[in-house]
């Protein structure tokens, strides 16, 4: 029984960036972390916290702003309620601003897997969004968490 729990600890530390287990090994609770990628810019990394912007100026130099949050419970009654539907992955809100004018402008609303890979940009992706002049991928990562007590209860 340790060994599996080392092997599994060790295949965490492989496996999981620091970043996005730290909230598992420090708290032992799954917390949602986000990569944005881009073109000619070093890699940005967050924790989204709710109802907060995130803001990136782009290497164009486009100001970007994410608002990362968890799906709400109408979002998943709606997808629940497709016939043949018997559940669904953790999903997350991801909203786009242009951050230029005194005031943040919706560019896209959408949604997507609590651990995915989503594009925006010109080229399209999850939704085209044209006018940020420039591609960008988030890596989306909540990771599921063993802790003694969930190790525990496996048994």
């Amino acid at each position: 029984m340790k060994s599996l729990v080392h092997c599994f600890v060790l295949a965490s530390l492989v496996l999981i960036p620091g970043w996005a287990a730290a909230n598992c090994w420090q708290a032992g609770t799954p917390a949602q972390t986000v990569r944005l990628s881009a073109e000619g810019m070093q890699d940005v990394r967050w924790t989204p916290v709710k109802g907060e912007t995130h803001a990136v100026t782009l290497p164009n130099g486009f100001r970007i702003g994410l608002l990362i949050e968890p799906a709400t419970r109408e979002k998943y009654r709606e997808l629940l309620a497709k016939p043949d539907t018997k559940g669904t992955d953790e999903l997350v809100r991801i909203q786009l601003f242009d951050l230029s004018g005194a005031q943040p402008k919706l560019l896209s609303n959408t949604w997507g897997g609590a651990n995915s890979r989503q594009g925006f940009g010109p080229k399209g992706g999850a939704n085209g969004v044209p006018a940020m002049g420039q591609q960008i991928e988030l890596w989306l990562h909540k990771p599921v968490c063993i802790t003694a007590e969930t190790l525990a209860a496996m048994m």
